[in-house]
Formats: C-alpha cells, structure tokens, sequence
C-alpha cells in the first residue's frame, strides 16, 4: 500500500514538473492577449482623434477611455505595471507581464502623462482621458486620469 502512495506522489510531482511551465507560458499569454486587444483599441481611437481633431492650446479635442489591468489568477499571470511613454515624437504603451516589457506603437505623435497617469499598476479599471493639445508649436496628447479632467482642462487655459 505504502509504495503505491509513493508512486502517486512520485507521478504527480513529474507530473507537476512538465506542466508548470507550460502553464506559466499560458497565463503570462493571457495577461499579454489581453492587453493587445485593449492597446489595439485604444491605438484606434488615439490615431483618429490625432487625424481627424485639430490640436488646440485649451486642449478641446479629447477621448475618454477605460484600460482594464488584468489581476494575477490561477489562469492569467497579470499584468504589473502599463505606462504611456514617449519614444522619439511617437507614444506608445508598455506594460510588464511576469517581469517581461512588452511595448506596442499607440500614436505618431508624443504623450505626456501626469503623476496620477505615469505608471498604473492596480489591476482593475482605469478610466483615462487623453486631450489632444499644442504647446510651443508641437502637436501632443496628454493623459490624465478622468476624474481630474476638469482640472487638467483648467491647467492648459
């Protein structure tokens, strides 16, 4: 009886073994997914605010929006931390799944984040604003949380 304990223990643990990668590669797969999808959305919206909205220095061209982090489960490895950056005049997103960036191309033109819009990283949803606006002459989106958008509007009178 007791080696046949043994020889359950020994095939669950093998068992174990050659799974537990394999699953880490399909919860870190599903956090990454996730954020895709969201990030390609959201590069819709911000590519025809900038195309279609004309920049202004009180910022009236604006979209609302909600990025969901994902939370870590049995499932889903989730997501630590999404910025907004500025890279070379042309903004893009990166956010940190199990300690791997991953950086995707949103707009052609730069973004600014504020101290409330720098790093997010609580899961749940956010709702951010990003105000097309032109300081000295350059063309740019800020990002700001929703709640302080009437402030944020006030700031660029």
């Amino acid at each position: 009886m007791i080696y046949r304990l043994v020889l359950a223990v020994v095939v669950m643990t093998a068992l174990l073994g050659v799974t537990a990668p394999a699953l880490s590669t399909a919860r870190a797969d599903a956090a990454s997914g996730t954020m895709e999808r969201q990030v390609d959305g959201l590069r819709t919206e911000l590519t025809r605010l900038a195309e279609t909205d004309a920049a202004t220095v009180n910022g009236d061209a604006r979209r609302a929006v909600s990025i969901r982090i994902p939370v870590g489960t049995y499932t889903n490895a989730g997501v630590s931390q999404l910025q907004f950056v500025d890279r070379g005049g042309v903004g893009v997103a990166t956010w940190t799944v199990e300690s791997r960036k991953q950086t995707e191309r949103l707009v052609s033109i730069p973004i600014r984040t504020t101290a409330a819009t720098d790093r997010l990283d609580e899961p749940g949803t956010h709702r951010l604003v990003f105000v097309l606006t032109r300081s000295n002459g350059q063309r740019m989106l800020r990002v700001h949380r929703f709640k302080f958008e009437a402030a944020a509007r006030r700031s660029h009178a």
